[in-house]
């Protein structure tokens, strides 16, 4: 019998088959567990996508960044149903935020939960990978789904199906369960055979997924965990937690208010730090780090408006001016420089001027001139004087290779992060690191004229260089300051939503762009008027006092 249409795969492999054959269908006759999902013709597609022409195939494997994320949602939903299976239909599963390469999540509606459970999900979740049971992909209306999750007892979903403006939403089935998912899902539960649980005390699990095919220990970091928890009591307070109770702020004209009260909870942690200061005289040098898009420009300037509140004076040092002639910089494999490794920085004249300006000697601090690539000492010289205090801030400035010479009592280290806790609902939260990405894009574009493609080709590489050299050391800090704002993406969205649909379909970050987009999507725009000029968004889309 003559097949119909013709495959070709990317690596020139050629199936002949029935016009009609769904991509769950070719994934089984390829075989390869590593291979999660395809793109064809350049979009990845459901595993119930039915291929009715010859077409160009690409594989999504689950070491991709795009195959990982299918990974994990699927992972996420066999999850949800394992535990309740185990504890019944009452147990609520909250899929909270992104910890150390992994996911946290609380189990509420019944008893209190301990490690002794661990072992029985472990078991559920093993047995329904053992069923290779399918991830249906299905479309119900709007008001279907909003009976649906209704029936369920789970509100803040609802909410979000009031406030849609699609007349269907696209959701998926597993054994005879529904649920939503901003992203593609695995073809069935048999891709999913390698995860870990851990216990993490009250009631919390941490879900551990194959980062490049090999599952990382989770590594606790307790005072990232804790700023996450404290801004979610403290939005709690304000009576949001999810998308939609924002977008029902928007709706009721009470957004500008929330933004007010947002700003005041991001700069109480700033007066804390000030006040501290104040009171331990023994403290000479403030150092402050983070990941890109985190803040640390806005916050370190801000900081100094409090220090000076409370009689300190700041004396604000940069380590990008420190970066060694670019001759000297280390190089990547491939001959390209490497800028954001700590090795790419002076440590040694780094150290030698901090030490001096702490000993009171005189000392000209160097400008790093960017075209050139060289350090320059135009300045003036400069000694500190007895009411001021250092202020370091860098992606590397709480390493201690950067103060090794300065006495653990002399210093303060403090690392910056938004950990936003608002998800779209309790089974898909929005990640930091989603959050970060939103923001470089938007500052990308509007101050180096960078395109949303150029800021994601960008992105993969520098959040290798963060996870080696710059998450490892927030545990060394004395403080963790959460620069997340619970309505800051409804802003980002309408600078962002333009940018990301300009990635052209033949991009090879066009799913990425879809992805996020598939997310703003449970987001109304908030309009940029009543973001204050100090406000630490201002330094992503605009108008910053501190420009």
């Amino acid at each position: 019998m003559k097949k119909d249409i013709k495959l070709v795969f990317e690596d020139s492999r050629i199936i002949e088959t029935n016009r009609g054959i769904t991509v769950r269908e070719i994934l089984k006759i390829i075989d390869d567990d590593k291979v999660i999902a395809l793109r064809v013709n350049g979009s990845a597609v459901p595993a119930d996508y039915e291929i009715m022409e010859d077409s160009f195939v690409n594989y999504i494997t689950t070491v991709d960044r795009i195959g990982q994320k299918i990974y994990t949602k699927g992972l996420e939903y066999i999850y949800i149903k394992a535990v309740r299976e185990v504890f019944g239909s009452k147990a609520v599963v909250n899929i909270k935020h992104s910890l150390d390469k992994s996911l946290y999540t609380e189990i509420t509606g019944k008893r209190e939960i301990n490690a002794n459970h661990i072992p029985l999900i472990k078991k559920a979740m093993k047995e329904i990978v053992d069923k290779d049971m399918p991830f249906k992909h299905i479309s119900v209306s709007r008001s279907d789904a909003y009976d649906y999750v209704t029936s369920l007892n789970e509100p803040e979903k609802a909410l979000n199906y009031l406030y849609m403006t699609n007349d269907s939403v696209t959701m998926y089935e597993l054994d005879d369960d529904y649920n939503y998912f901003y992203y593609l899902m695995p073809p069935s539960t048999g891709y999913l055979k390698r995860f870990d649980l851990t216990y993490v005390e009250p009631n919390g699990i941490v879900l551990s997924y194959p980062i490049k095919n090999i599952i990382p220990k989770y590594n606790p970091s307790p005072k990232v965990l804790e700023a996450f928890k404290d801004y979610e009591k403290e939005l709690a307070g304000l009576g949001v937690r999810y998308a939609g109770e924002v977008n029902k702020m928007i709706v009721e004209g009470k957004i500008n208010d929330f933004i007010q009260a947002n700003e005041i909870l991001y700069d109480k942690n700033l007066e804390e730090v000030a006040i501290k200061v104040a009171k331990n005289k023994s403290i000479r040098a403030i150092f402050i780090s983070g990941p890109s898009s985190s803040g640390k420009t806005t916050s370190s300037k801000k900081l100094a408006l409090y220090l000076r509140s409370r009689g300190i004076e700041p004396f604000v040092i940069s380590t990008d001016d420190y970066f060694v002639e670019r001759e000297d910089s280390p190089r990547k494999a491939d001959g390209s420089y490497e800028f954001e490794i700590v090795e790419a920085l002076d440590i040694k004249l780094f150290n030698s001027q901090l030490k001096s300006l702490l000993s009171g000697k005189e000392v000209v601090l160097p400008t790093y001139n960017f075209l050139t690539g060289k350090k320059e000492y135009k300045r003036k010289p400069t000694t500190l004087k007895p009411n001021e205090v250092l202020v370091v801030e860098g992606l590397h400035a709480i390493n201690e290779r950067l103060s090794s010479t300065i006495p653990a009592s002399e210093k303060l280290k403090i690392y910056i992060s938004p950990f936003t806790p608002v998800r779209l609902d309790r089974h898909n939260h929005i990640s930091t690191t989603d959050l970060r990405l939103l923001r470089r894009m938007v500052r990308d574009y509007k101050h180096r004229g960078y395109s949303a493609e150029e800021t994601l080709r960008n992105w993969a590489g520098m959040r290798e260089s963060e996870e080696k050299y710059v998450y490892p050391y927030q545990r060394e800090a004395d403080y963790i300051i959460n620069t997340s704002l619970a309505y800051e993406i409804g802003v980002l969205r309408t600078y962002a939503v333009p940018l990301l649909f300009s990635v052209e379909k033949n991009s090879p970050y066009y799913e990425e762009a879809i992805r996020i987009l598939n997310f703003l999507k449970g987001f109304l725009s908030i309009p940029s008027e009543a973001i204050p000029n100090v406000s630490v968004l201002r330094e992503f889309i605009g108008g910053s006092y501190f420009e």
